[in-house]
C-alpha cells in the first residue's frame, strides 16, 4: 500500500479522502464536504469550528462513528495549510496514522473475535454472535464507513484508509444482534429521525439494514 494522502499533503497536491476534497491554494488548504454547491456554509478557520460542525449529521444527529457516510454536507473552511493534517484528524481520527502504519507494514489488526473476547458486563454477549451474524454486522455497518474493515481480512486498495480493529459501534451492534437470535425482530422502514447507533430502537438505519439482509426463516443473528 502506497502512503498517498501523506505523499499529496508533502507535496502539496489536491487530493480526496473519504467524504472530503482537499485543495491547496497558496500557503493554505481548502476542505470541503460532500455535495459542495455555490450557496457552501463558510466555516471559521480554525481546527476547533470544524471539529464542532462535523459531530452532528445532516439531521442534526451525533456521528458516533467518524468514518461513517453521514458528513453534513455544503460546507468548506479554509486553515493555514500547516494545519491540514490536523483537520483531517479532527474529521477521522487516526486515519492518516493508519495509513502510514500499512505502507510500512506496521499497523496491527486485531479480529472481531479478539476483540469480544476482552468485553466485560453488558457487552459480554456479543461474543454469542454467530459467524453468519458477525458477517451481516459488518456488512450493515462497515459498508456505511469511509475505512476499510481490514480486521476482516479484507483487502483495501492502495489509496485505502485501513480500519485495524472493529470499533465500539461494531461491538454494539454485535451486542444487539447476539440477543435478535433469541428473539428475532421484524424489520421495519428506516427512520432516519432514529440515532445512528440505537441499534435497539425500530426504524434505526443499521439495525433495519442488518435484518433485511437476514435469509427468510434464518435466526436474525
Amino acid at each position: 500500500m502506497h502512503d498517498l494522502a501523506i505523499e499529496a499533503i508533502a507535496a502539496r497536491r489536491d487530493f480526496t479522502f473519504g467524504e472530503v476534497a482537499v485543495v491547496f491554494r497558496g500557503g493554505r488548504v481548502e476542505l470541503s464536504g460532500p455535495h459542495l454547491g455555490p450557496d457552501a456554509h463558510e466555516l471559521e478557520g480554525t481546527v476547533e469550528a470544524l471539529r464542532e460542525h462535523v459531530r452532528t449529521d445532516a439531521h442534526g444527529r451525533y456521528r458516533p462513528l467518524s468514518g461513517a457516510r453521514t458528513l453534513p454536507g455544503n460546507w468548506r473552511i479554509s486553515l493555514p495549510e500547516n494545519l491540514t493534517e490536523a483537520a483531517i484528524d479532527t474529521i477521522y481520527p487516526q486515519a492518516l496514522l493508519h495509513q502510514r502504519q500499512a505502507a510500512q507494514r506496521t499497523l496491527r489488526v486485531k479480529t472481531l473475535d479478539e476483540v469480544v473476547a476482552r468485553q466485560r458486563g453488558r457487552y459480554r454477549v456479543a461474543g454469542e454472535l454467530a459467524a453468519e451474524g458477525q458477517e451481516r454486522a459488518r456488512d450493515a455497518l462497515c459498508g456505511q464507513c469511509v475505512r476499510t474493515p481490514v480486521w476482516a481480512e479484507q483487502a483495501a486498495s492502495d489509496d485505502a484508509t485501513p480500519c485495524p480493529e472493529p470499533c465500539s459501534v461494531m461491538i454494539a451492534l454485535c451486542r444487539e444482534a447476539a440477543l435478535w437470535q433469541r428473539e428475532p425482530p421484524q424489520p421495519s422502514s428506516p427512520d432516519p429521525e432514529v440515532a445512528f447507533a440505537d441499534f435497539q430502537t425500530e426504524g434505526n438505519e443499521v439495525r433495519e439494514t442488518y435484518l433485511a439482509r437476514t435469509p427468510a426463516g434464518v435466526s436474525r443473528g
